[in-house]
């Protein structure tokens, strides 16, 4: 959140702050990208994230902060080496979500950690099956949290979408080719969410939710489906807003691109044993097996989809993806070492050390470096910095412009702001502050990123594109104006920067996907 606060600070100094608004210091450690995002998808450990960051409200570093706690109860501890058994014990991850909704719970002064994970539910209305809608009332423009799972449907390519809000599809608004996922919101509470979109097999358990009536349904890890969420929300985007709006901006975190060298070809074996046919056709499977199982867990085709479809990533759609040291690593990699904690300076030897060092410092030189790659695999249309630099500035012109027209729709903005979520109307949130149990732990550097799937150590994911800061590009937003990027800074032509009478309240979201994901275990420094 580091870019996103000094592009705040920049926008007050050059252009004054929000009439009549009630912000005057923005702390990059306590911001919270709930303030900036309308929804947030997430597969595996990237489906944790979007309900830390949107349906509980916390900030990055809090989300960090629980990631190195839990990454050693979950990964720490094996259950079984046996081949095709469960690794890990599911319990602990259970627990620690419990705990994670206990402490950060902004509903109640007390919580147990069982809250549902939609917004509103009918407590006394049973639900027959996991498709029907169990939700009562309407929370209206509040940052939403969309999971992504699987379940036993025949549809080898869908995941299955757990919503905080009741989402049904309007045949007169939706286009003909979006993708009908499943409709309603699960009556499942926030560790069952969890635990279904992480539930990764041969790592944990599946999950089997009871919907009433003798009625069971099991959950697995949406990655089986969909490891990269970028195209279930641009789809369930254009189910609700209609073919001709786009969102204001999509940003796609990645887990790291994969190593394009395992592409279903055997390499020549060295010395008289590369001749023999028998090991020449064993190679050749197992070269294939492989490339199988790195499509399983990389997100890079729905990406180029995607991109496709945004005809690029210099206008709403944007991907920030790790490109070199992370296609080696193991899910589930969680290795004692040397790591430095950046809030302290404090460097000593920790359970999974090794493992968030070398996460933490292959996100820093992907985030620091300064030229953009342009030939295949990888096309990038500017350097990595440069495009978190333009995504900060169109969330907080984004965030800008909806507070600068909030009196069109107070209760809207309020909703947003938090100030409903207990029902009576309350000052806005910021940092949540844990009940006594977590030790949360606020960490600051010069620049933080949020992440997508399963870290390879915990399951999790979201994406975004930027222009180079030394081109001057053109592209047209969303209502029609032209966007001019110049040196990494949006011109006030930006997509944004409707008149005050427009109001900002509706119509173009702001989404965030993630994958299974290393990224959710850094915070980068500049």
């Amino acid at each position: 959140m580091h870019e996103i606060a000094e592009c705040e600070k920049r926008l007050i100094e050059e252009e004054g702050p929000v009439a009549d608004s009630e912000r005057t210091t923005f702390n990059e450690d306590e911001l919270l990208p709930c303030h900036y995002f309308d929804y947030m998808y997430g597969t595996s450990t990237g489906g944790l994230i979007s309900v830390m960051l949107a349906r509980l409200r916390m900030t990055v570093p809090q989300c960090l902060e629980i990631y190195r706690q839990v990454g050693e109860d979950l990964f720490g501890h094996r259950r079984n080496t046996l081949p095709l058994a469960t690794k890990y014990h599911h319990k602990p991850l259970e627990k620690a979500v419990k705990t994670i909704v206990s402490q950060y719970c902004k509903h109640h002064e007390t919580c147990t950690g069982d809250d549902w994970h939609p917004w509103n539910v009918d407590e006394d209305k049973s639900q027959s099956s996991s498709s029907a809608s169990s939700i009562s009332g309407h929370t209206d423009r509040i940052c939403q949290s969309i999971c992504l799972t699987a379940t036993h449907s025949g549809m080898i390519d869908e995941a299955y979408l757990l919503r905080t809000y009741d989402h049904r599809y309007d045949p007169l608004i939706a286009p003909v080719w979006v993708t009908p996922y499943n409709e309603g919101a699960d009556k499942l509470k926030i560790w069952q969410v969890t635990r279904a979109t992480s539930a990764a097999p041969f790592f944990f358990k599946m999950l089997e939710a009871d919907f009433g009536d003798k009625h069971k349904t099991g959950f697995k890890d949406g990655g089986i489906r969909e490891n990269n969420p970028s195209y279930a929300a641009y789809s369930e985007h254009a189910s609700l807003k209609g073919d001709e709006h786009e969102p204001a901006l999509l940003l796609s975190i990645g887990t790291g691109r994969p190593d394009t060298k395992n592409d279903g070809f055997a390499s020549v074996w060295p010395g008289p044993f590369g001749k023999v046919p028998l090991l020449q056709k064993w190679s050749e499977k197992f070269a294939v097996f492989k490339n199988v199982l790195i499509k399983y867990t990389e997100g890079e085709d729905r990406h180029k989809m995607m991109r496709t479809i945004a005809r690029g990533e210099h206008r709403w759609y944007k991907r920030l993806n790790v490109d070199e040291g992370l296609q080696d690593m193991p899910l589930d990699e969680w290795e004692e070492g040397v790591w430095t904690n950046s809030a302290t300076g404090i460097t000593k030897k920790v359970p999974g050390g090794k493992s968030l060092s070398k996460m933490e410092n292959v996100t820093h030189d992907y985030l620091d470096r300064n030229d953009a790659k342009t030939k295949p695999p990888l096309l990038e249309y500017a350097p990595p910095k440069v495009m978190l630099q333009q995504v900060a500035e169109r969330l907080v012109r984004h965030r800008r412009l909806r507070e600068a027209t909030k009196h069109d729709d107070l209760r809207r903005w309020q909703t947003h702001m938090g100030q409903w979520l207990t029902g009576t109307l309350k000052e806005e949130d910021g940092k949540a502050t844990p009940k006594p149990g977590i030790k949360s732990q606020s960490r600051r550097s010069s620049a933080q990123t949020s992440s997508s799937n399963p870290p390879k150590a915990a399951p999790v994911g979201t994406s975004t594109p930027i222009l180079s800061d030394s081109t001057n590009l053109s592209s047209p937003g969303p209502t029609g104006k032209t966007t001019r990027v110049v040196s990494s800074h949006l011109t006030q032509d930006d997509v944004c920067a409707k008149e005050p009478h427009q109001s900002a309240q509706v119509d173009i979201p702001v989404i965030v996907t993630s994958e299974p994901t290393e990224l959710f275990g850094t915070q980068t420094k500049r």
